[in-house]
């Protein structure tokens, strides 16, 4: 099957312009000058008046591990990813059980194989206790290694049975050692434990259950602490190391200032560029998360590291609890859900802040978007641009279209949203992952099990 899509402006590595992009068997296979091929294909689509950039891959997603629907979850959520912009999901090993054991990770990879309707790729967790299996999950196909420095229960235990437990020091050196013989990736949850749990326990005993609390219980130094001592056990093993979810620009700062001398990468999230504490106070559960959302000297220090071009990628850390799971904080913030929902809002309100309000360069939004996550997590080749034989993961963006964020739109459980009210400038018009149109007309094209199950190019 070729298909030709032309009169797009389409967004590369090194810019945007006027193309034809022809597509065969699924992936690019020229980025051509307008009007270069005029007939001998099966399907011409006419992008006049459009965006194309490649699509998203969000890194950081939990559709199995924030209530006890997963596979619910992963048919209507990753439904919600296509038509918003992420062509690409790589899943955290939260679940039930946890993916810890090449057994439960095989388990778990069946779910995504018969449920998601985006491509998808797969975290295994380290759980202090299984070292010696994490060359058997590299081969079986884990892109990348969850770990936690911090839990919420004082003992570092994990919080439920879908999560995973506090890696201490020790534990986080001998993963990165074996991690480092076969280039393997960890990916690092980075607070202090013993400062979220002093700082958490002080508002405790003060009484404090306002949302405010929350944002005292996880103090900027927690985060700036952890990220420290994860870049010098990556100095030491030579491990490739990703910092998740990254709150603060002294964090940022202090990844970008180690690259020299570690192979390192990191994420933020919308909610930590759009969001500041006056709004987690104002929202409430809703807005509850972890590192919590930040002062507006923090966020507008944040922006600054990402304008000059030093952020690596944007990624959701989709957390779809149900409604009622966030509601349980209204009386105690404490009792809330800890994660936001994401995955529908991500490359639609970065694209509005970042390029419409702010002059991102669309190069750099697919920069953050794309490219950067397929080379920090080795998928670049296959996926991550718009170049010949790469897949023809494609987004179509009306940039003229406004639209209103709406968690009871949302197609996951989680119906309910951080941005509520907020307004969008830039829509998702069209979706292909590997040439095929997922999404058109604000309509599914292809059913659950679309999704292809995607690995380390190296």
């Amino acid at each position: 099957m070729k298909r030709l899509i032309i009169n797009g402006l389409v967004v590369t590595e090194t810019r945007a312009e006027l193309a034809d992009l022809l597509i065969e068997n699924g992936k690019i296979s020229g980025v051509l000058s307008p009007g270069a091929i005029t007939h001998g294909v099966d399907e011409v689509i006419d992008a006049q008046g459009l965006i194309i950039v490649p699509g998203a891959i969000d890194v950081h997603t939990h559709f199995t591990g924030s209530h006890d629907f997963p596979e619910q979850e992963l048919r209507e959520g990753t439904r919600g990813a296509a038509a918003h912009g992420v062509t690409t999901i790589v899943e955290m090993p939260h679940s039930l059980p946890p993916a810890t054991s090449l057994a439960n990770f095989s388990a778990k990879k069946s779910w995504l194989a018969d449920n998601c309707s985006v491509d998808y790729a797969m975290w295994a967790g380290l759980d202090g206790c299984n070292v010696h299996e994490l060359a058997a999950l590299d081969q079986a196909g884990a892109l990348a290694f969850k770990a936690f420095l911090c839990s919420g229960a004082p003992n570092g235990e994990a919080t439920d049975e879908k999560g995973l437990p506090r890696l201490d020091d020790d534990g986080l050196l001998r993963a990165m050692r074996e991690l480092a013989t076969f280039d393997g990736l960890i990916g690092v949850h980075a607070e202090n434990h013993e400062i979220l749990i002093g700082a958490g326990s002080e508002q405790r005993r003060a009484g404090r259950k306002d949302a405010r609390a929350h944002a005292l219980a996880g103090p900027e130094i927690a985060e700036i602490e952890a990220v420290g001592r994860v870049l010098a056990i990556a100095e030491e093993t030579g491990a490739r190391c990703h910092i998740v979810h990254v709150s603060s620009a002294r964090a940022a700062e202090t990844i970008v200032a180690a690259k020299t001398r570690v192979r390192a990468s990191f994420e933020t999230c919308p909610h930590y560029l759009l969001l500041d504490e006056d709004d987690l106070v104002r929202i409430g559960p809703n807005a509850r998360c972890g590192p919590p959302i930040r002062p507006r000297p923090v966020v507008d220090a944040l922006w600054q590291v990402l304008l000059r071009g030093d952020i690596d990628m944007i990624a959701s850390d989709h957390c779809p609890y149900t409604p009622a799971q966030k509601q349980a904080g209204e009386a105690s913030i404490w009792d809330a859900g800890m994660g936001l929902t994401g995955v529908e809002t991500l490359s639609p309100m970065f694209f509005s802040a970042a390029h419409i309000e702010r002059g991102v360069a669309l190069s750099e939004f697919a920069r953050m978007t794309a490219s950067g996550p397929a080379k920090a997590f080795q998928l670049w080749g296959k996926k991550g641009a718009i170049a010949p034989g790469f897949d023809a993961d494609l987004v179509f963006y009306d940039a003229s279209q406004s639209w209103t964020v709406s968690g009871a739109n949302f197609q996951g459980l989680g119906k309910w949203s951080a941005f509520e009210g907020m307004r969008c400038q830039g829509k998702v018009v069209r979706t292909l992952i590997r040439g095929v149109t997922v999404f058109q007309d604000d309509q599914m094209q292809v059913e659950p099990g679309f999704g292809q199950f995607v690995t380390r190019q190296v």
